[in-house]
């Protein structure tokens, strides 16, 4: 298919020369009102799954550091050794609870905000408007029961639950 044929350009294309996915994605991402993104709803899915592992090996990069440090004691203070060595495990408990609960508790809420934002899409009947701002679980059982006949209630919403209570617990988590 040519550019003229499709009505895009070659910045449309992916580098093996193939087109990207929205060229042809209309037919397929129609909702009854308005598109569904579920490209979008998967891109930002992909993007915290790649911070959530940037994280992550930010953690691991420094505590393997700070275990360099404390095992060579380039750490250390003259005069202040107990203190420094203090210091520095104070420095990898944090990084190694605190810095990766909130980091998990954060992308873990931005999905579960990506996951609500792909239900208000999928909720495009006129008298839905009322959805899009209810919680995740009022949500998740319009569409299930609009679904009836497709999918397995106690599963969806055992994953429902799933989500919810992590989500509530790293809100809700004092320290």
């Amino acid at each position: 298919m040519t550019d003229a044929e499709t009505g895009c350009n070659d910045l449309e294309r992916w580098a093996d020369g193939s087109w990207y996915l929205p060229t042809y994605a209309e037919e397929y991402f129609l909702a009854q009102h308005h598109r569904i993104e579920y490209v979008a709803f998967e891109q930002r899915i992909a993007s915290l799954a790649w911070l959530h592992n940037k994280i992550t090996s930010g953690v691991d990069t420094e505590l393997a550091e700070m275990q360099e440090m404390r095992r060579s004691g380039t750490h250390r203070v003259p005069g202040w050794e107990v203190d420094s060595d203090h210091a520095l495990r104070e420095s990898e408990l944090v990084l190694d609870t605190d810095v990766r609960r909130i980091g998990s508790g954060v992308i873990l809420s931005a999905a579960v905000a990506t996951l609500e934002s792909l239900m208000n899409q999928m909720l495009d009947q006129p008298t839905d408007y009322r959805l899009h701002k209810a919680g995740l679980t009022l949500k998740a059982r319009e569409l299930a029961s609009r679904w009836h006949a497709s999918i397995d209630h106690a599963e969806f919403d055992k994953h429902i639950a799933w989500l919810r209570t992590r989500r509530n617990s790293f809100a809700h988590r004092r320290r």
